[in-house]
């Protein structure tokens, strides 16, 4: 089950912080401001309808008060006076709607009044998909209108693959903010004055009417270069990249379109022209990233390289195939977040302020988006807060390009994979594709069980890798920041400090006051991708119970192994029951024996020997530090026996068949125990 408080506080602790702009900075990129001219026409016009005082001074009938519904309902006689005004408007205002707008996320929440396509205004229901901008009243400065309105932004962003961005309005008591959502951060307006500063309140839905004339209503955040269609009663998309266009057939994984600030990445199966069908993945990069189809192309060159002809062959087999990739334009310009500070001057009024939600329940499920698994977008998240004044050069606000990228290979999730041995042989061709990447020179940085594909041939599975966007040659220096997805990042990653140096003894203290040498930054290596399969490896387990102990009556404690889970698997840095979880070796042992399945706990009883197997690994490089001994030798090693324990694990799978804790804890009836898979059988060679 899903409940929409832990959804709303997950979404907040996602986002940390947000930033606080001048109103004139942010609204400037709303639309036309109206001239001086044409502001004194439509305050002449607010005047003769009644919705001004004859002196201009004041609202007729909305007067500084507590809001209520009737104070709501005046509101929307002057957004609509002002909006009418406005040629080709193609938005209206609803205020105080008494029923749910629809939802394809099964969101049950309801602002308080929107902006909606004016076409869509008299449907006996509004979908998410017709809200432009989301308001949300309070009778006094609330926290609650903050958690609200980032609630809907969040909900329009995640909702539709058709929005790139989307404003919203907060009035608490007499103070009105306009807000921003985006891929690349949060922005909130110092507040004005709703009662007083009417210019500026004409001035705002002015524009905001202006930004919707356009057919495409790309001023307000619709994205023209998508467009929703209906195929079968399903809802589809199509996607015009370059001079080709692809329909969608079905999602893939959208669960880091959850996160409003980050990637956003979606992907989706697709057909072009001619009925091929191919896979598109549509995602917001940072701006100063070069396109993860340019990275792959130097993957597969320096594989061509290092590699000889038979394992570069065999590389390209298991890297998932890119076709091609754009960066999306519109109107000839870059499809790019807005940079709310360009051409202003920042003074102490610019600030970045944290959220603080309420403390997160831990029984809860994913939120339901397709791909149940953790999102691997949320970099921002794991960044420091940087709190405080902004002045100058002091801080970058984030900026991203929106790109979209086109595979050959259309594989199957892992999480849509329940043969136990399809997983395992999964996660072995990654591990394979991944020692091609290490030999060629390259770290993944990235690896998770959001970024594989098997995909299914005539010569039965693979486990093909993908999402390179984060690669980088291991000999080009480059500053390291913690990457990756939370719940698969290696321990020295995530702390981002090496924890196997050999025990140094201390110096005298005679020395104290001398300078010491400056160390090494850190720098991940392909002992941390390596580490990263063993968290996957132990996420399928710990995810997930075999169906035969799932549909029986027996002692089993689902409970205990989500809690678990969760200590395991916190999905926030610095959880000290991570660390404990890879480095206290004989606990580990016995979470896996008392705390998974017999069937389970049988197949992966070499968790731990593989965790050890690492942590020695480490010891050896970090042995000479400030060098790191990563030779050849240790890669050799390192991979052959990471292999070796995943092929022991498919040899002991059997027919086993996995259940999601998640489907289980919802008290849903899995699947029954069946024959065997087309797959299950097959092994990955490993070198």
């Amino acid at each position: 089950m899903f409940f929409p408080d832990v959804g709303r506080e997950g979404v907040l602790t996602d986002l940390r912080r947000y930033l606080q702009v001048p109103f004139v900075s942010l609204a400037k990129y709303v639309g036309a401001v109206p001239s001086q001219q044409l502001l004194e026409e439509m305050r002449d016009h607010l005047i003769r309808s009644e919705i001004l005082t004859n002196d201009g001074l004041e609202w007729k009938d909305f007067r500084p008060t507590k809001m209520s519904e009737e104070i709501m309902f005046k509101l929307e006689g002057i957004i609509s006076g002002i909006l009418e005004q406005v040629p080709n408007c193609a938005v209206s205002y609803l205020s105080n709607p008494k029923k749910m707008s629809l939802s394809e996320r099964h969101n049950t929440s309801l602002p308080d009044g929107y902006l909606v396509r004016a076409n869509n205004r008299a449907a006996p229901r509004m979908h998410w998909f017709d809200i432009a901008v989301p308001f949300e009243f309070k009778k006094e400065q609330d926290a609650k209108a903050l958690r609200d309105i980032i609630w809907s932004l969040h909900n329009i962003m995640r909702e539709d693959p058709c929005r790139w961005f989307a404003f919203g309005i907060t009035i608490e008591d007499t103070q009105l903010r306009l807000w921003l959502g985006n891929r690349g951060f949060l922005a909130v307006t110092e507040p004005i004055n709703c009662f007083e500063d009417i210019d500026r309140v004409i001035s705002l839905f002015h524009a905001l009417g202006f930004a919707s004339a356009s057919t495409s209503l790309k001023g307000l955040g619709w994205d023209p270069t998508v467009e929703r269609i209906r195929v079968e009663e399903k809802t589809q998309y199509k996607f015009t990249i370059g001079d080709e266009v692809f329909t969608t057939t079905r999602e893939l994984a959208t669960y880091s379109a959850d996160s409003m600030v980050g990637r956003g990445t979606r992907v989706y199966e697709a057909t072009d022209a001619k009925g091929k069908t191919v896979a598109i993945k549509d995602s917001w990069r940072e701006i100063d990233r070069q396109s993860e189809g340019e990275i792959v192309e130097k993957i597969l060159a320096s594989c061509e390289k290092k590699l000889g002809a038979e394992d570069f062959a065999d590389a390209k087999k298991h890297f998932i195939g890119v076709r091609l990739w754009k960066d999306v334009t519109i109107d000839g310009a870059s499809d790019e977040t807005v940079n709310p500070m360009a051409g202003d001057e920042h003074n102490d009024t610019w600030k970045r302020e944290p959220i603080e939600p309420k403390p997160i329940l831990s029984e809860r499920t994913h939120l339901p988006t397709t791909g149940d698994v953790p999102d691997s977008d949320k970099l921002s998240a794991f960044l420091p807060a940087q709190l405080g004044i902004v002045r100058g050069k002091d801080c970058r606000i984030p900026q991203r390009v929106h790109a979209l990228i086109v595979f050959d290979d259309v594989g199957v999730a892992i999480k849509d994979v329940i043969s136990l041995a399809d997983n395992l042989s999964c996660l072995s061709g990654r591990l394979k594709a991944l020692s091609y990447l290490h030999k060629a020179g390259w770290v993944h940085r990235d690896f998770s069980v959001g970024n594989v594909s098997w995909v299914v041939g005539d010569n039965g599975g693979i486990g093909k890798l993908g999402d390179f966007q984060y690669a980088k040659e291991i000999d080009i220096p480059h500053d390291d920041v913690r990457t990756g997805t939370m719940h698969f990042m290696a321990i020295e990653v995530e702390y981002q400090e090496y924890f196997f140096l050999p025990r140094a003894s201390l110096p005298p203290a005679s020395s104290l006051d001398a300078d010491f040498p400056l160390l090494p930054p850190f720098r991940m290596n392909f002992l941390h991708d390596i580490e990263s399969v063993w968290w996957a490896y132990t996420w399928i387990f710990f995810y997930h119970t075999d169906t035969i102990t799932a549909n029986s009556n027996n002692s089993f404690d689902v409970h205990a192994q989500w809690r678990q889970f969760q200590l395991a698997f916190p999905g926030a840095i610095f959880q000290g029951t991570r660390l404990n979880f890879f480095t206290q070796i004989r606990g580990l042992q016995w979470t896996c024996k008392s705390i998974l399945s017999d069937r389970c706990s049988n197949v992966c009883k070499n968790i731990p020997h593989f965790a050890q197997t690492l942590q020695d690994s480490y010891e050896t490089a970090e042995s000479k530090y400030p060098l790191l001994a990563l030779d050849d030798s240790l890669l050799e090693d390192m991979h052959r026996k990471a292999a070796g324990y995943l092929d022991d694990a498919q040899q002991s799978a059997g027919y086993i068949k996995l259940c999601p804790l998640p489907k289980l804890l919802e008290q849903k009836r899995p699947r029954e125990e069946g024959g065997p898979s087309d797959n299950a059988g097959k092994r990955i060679r490993h070198g």
